[in-house]
């Protein structure tokens, strides 16, 4: 987990060369900023408790030696941060799910269509991890 924390900006920096952003709006950035910062910021403190829930939850569990503990702890990471955007933007509508994305594409400068199926390839791996780790060990 930590090499994933020091490898995270590294690879999001590389990526964000490969991939930048479809339609750089640096004033639409500045009206999104204040609005969402904090919600990234605080994705990101989600994002670190998702992955120490997912050593917590496999601890608990002992299941042994899978490869599937890769999948849970690094679909964690995913998918606690991604339902605390959701919880944020959602309830105001689907156009504040779209503008908080619209500025994580402009603050990391990457592109959403490299984005969107990483972390869903990402939520999909913890899912089914989580779920074959339940069923092996019958929770």
């Amino acid at each position: 987990m930590a090499a994933s924390a020091l490898l995270a900006p590294l690879l999001m920096r590389a990526a964000s060369r490969a991939f930048p952003p479809r339609r750089p709006a640096i004033a639409s950035y500045h009206v999104l900023q204040p609005r969402y910062k904090a919600i990234e910021l605080w994705s990101q403190f989600f994002a670190a408790i998702g992955g120490v829930a997912g050593v917590c939850f496999l601890l608990a569990l002992r299941p042994g030696n899978t490869p599937w503990l890769v999948g849970v702890v690094f679909g964690w990471l995913v998918l606690v941060p991604l339902l605390f955007i959701a919880v944020c933007t959602l309830p105001r509508g689907i156009s504040r799910w779209r503008d908080f994305w619209q500025y994580y594409e402009l603050h990391y400068q990457i592109s959403l269509r490299f984005v969107t199926p990483v972390y869903a390839l990402l939520c999909l791996l913890g899912i089914i991890s989580t779920a074959v780790v339940l069923h092996r060990y019958d929770i």
